[in-house]
């Protein structure tokens, strides 16, 4: 479900997927402007409740970019993740939304109530009913026609809270909406929850609109929450990491006291050593992590839009999810929503299919394959059926107008000669022998075809190659024993 789109605010478009820095607006590390100019950010993220503490009405006067001193896009949380972090603020829901219209963002986020990962059922609807109670208060109180509003989603591990949250809070009138209560998830490397939560609200949000995962900005599992449908990441990982002298990658984090030598090729890490950061002085060395963090997540929000255009997300995500035994658990998660993510994933694509492990037997191309055969697929009336493995060249001696050939080819299965071409039954790459989970699957669509049409054909033939099927298809075939001829190639 990941997508490269376009988002249109007053100050300028933006390109998602994208990752929104957050910027403390008391405590500037890296400006608005050095962020678009250096890492080519082109949204940031700042927080409303923390700007009417520190700036009150002077924020009001000047608006949010003047007070950050900048001319692009700007987006504001409202304090809910100082709700989450600290049980409350000192801010009516009414006056957060009254003071973000006057401060004019280019998005806003009502102030909801997080539910956080460590509450009963009981707690946990309660966060919803508010939250969904302040949204529909928000579009009554909203004024400011130049700012689109964020309505978020609560719920966090109790799926059916949040697909009430994520359907009623879509029947609103929001551009935008954000997945809560991920942070404790990320923080605790828990991407089954993870993807279970942002799977329920995925399924019952508005597709058209935009979905912002909140407190998610480490590249190592952007890919994951892309494949999932989320367009917008915020974080402060980028300075806080730094802080702790922690060195973001796409595979995970380092420890600046543990490296050698830098695996990267940002401008931070091209200019220097770790021997020669380490020895730098604190404030300085906070800011150049600060920027390496940065370099590395946008670099990685990069490769994952390419991964896209040429369509071949699954396979990134396939290579990123392998850089952590928990990451791989929340991908497996996500493969049983198949079927739900197959409605979205374009019939064809600029590039070949690459078989990179068993998930690869699920991807949503795999899924389509079977379900079409078995919905929209009538076999030909000819007496012989030839069943051949993989993409062998087809034996001289069959009679062409009474044979009807299908190839068995992991991971699709049962591929008949007429749909020998449609994509990408032929446009893909796979192991030069198939391992033992591509044989089970195919040996299971080859069975599952001649129960369905086994009375049709007068004499099965089987092209057995023992290299590489053993005696699978064999016993495959058994339902047809009586009409089977086996034949060595």
């Amino acid at each position: 479900m990941g997508r490269v789109g376009k988002l249109t605010t007053t100050h300028g478009e933006v390109t998602t997927p994208t990752l929104m820095p957050v910027i403390n607006p008391s405590d500037v590390i890296l400006t608005p402007a050095e962020m678009r100019q250096e890492f080519g950010a082109e949204l940031v993220i700042t927080n409303a409740y923390l700007t009417l503490r520190h700036f009150g009405e002077e924020a009001a006067k000047l608006k949010i970019h003047g007070i950050l001193n900048y001319d692009g896009p700007v987006m504001t949380d409202s304090g809910g993740y100082q709700i989450l972090r600290y049980g409350g603020v000192e801010v009516s829901p009414e006056e957060i939304v009254r003071y973000q219209d006057a401060i004019a963002p280019d998005i806003a986020t009502i102030l909801d109530v997080p539910t956080g990962i460590h509450v009963t059922k009981k707690r946990a609807a309660e966060t919803v009913r508010v939250t969904l109670e302040r949204a529909r208060q928000a579009v009554k109180l909203r004024s400011n026609p130049d700012v689109m509003w964020c309505g978020p989603v609560q719920g966090g591990l109790f799926s059916d809270l949040v697909e009430e949250s994520a359907r009623e809070t879509g029947k609103l009138d929001y551009q935008l909406h954000a997945i809560g209560s991920p942070v404790e998830l990320l923080e605790g490397y828990r991407y089954v929850e993870l993807v279970d939560l942002v799977m329920a609200a995925k399924q019952n949000l508005p597709l058209q609109r935009p979905v912002h995962l909140f407190g998610a900005g480490h590249p190592m599992m952007l890919a994951l929450a892309v494949v999932m449908g989320c367009d917008l990441f915020d974080s402060a990982a980028y300075v806080l990491y730094a802080r702790d002298e922690r060195y973001l990658t796409s595979e995970g984090t380092l420890h600046l006291e543990e490296l050698s030598c830098f695996p990267c090729e940002c401008p931070v890490c091209v200019s220097t050593s770790p021997e020669k950061l380490r020895g730098t002085p604190d404030e300085e060395r906070v800011k150049l992590l600060a920027k390496h963090n940065l370099h590395v997540t946008f670099g990685e929000l990069r490769r994952i839009r390419q991964a896209i255009v040429e369509g071949r997300l699954w396979e990134h995500v396939q290579f990123r999810c392998r850089a952590h035994p928990r990451l791989l658990e929340g991908f497996r998660e996500l493969l049983k929503y198949g079927d739900f993510i197959e409605r979205f994933d374009p019939v064809t694509k600029p590039s070949a299919f690459y078989y990179s492990g068993e998930e690869s037997g699920r991807r949503p191309e795999v899924l389509r394959h079977a379900r079409r055969l078995e919905d929209r697929y009538e076999p030909p009336t000819r007496p012989i059926l030839a069943i051949m493995p993989a993409l062998e060249r087809e034996p001289q001696e069959l009679e062409q107008e009474r044979t009807h050939l299908v190839r068995i080819v992991p991971p699709f299965g049962v591929i008949p000669e007429e749909l020998d071409e449609v994509y990408p039954l032929r446009q893909f790459q796979e192991l030069g022998e198939p391992d033992p989970e591509q044989i089970r699957t195919a040996a299971e669509a080859l069975s599952r075809y001649l129960q369905r049409y086994r009375e049709r054909y007068e004499q099965v033939l089987l092209f057995n190659d023992k290299r590489k099927w053993g005696n699978l298809l064999v016993k495959t075939c058994t339902p047809v024993k009586e009409k089977l001829k086996v034949i060595q190639l």
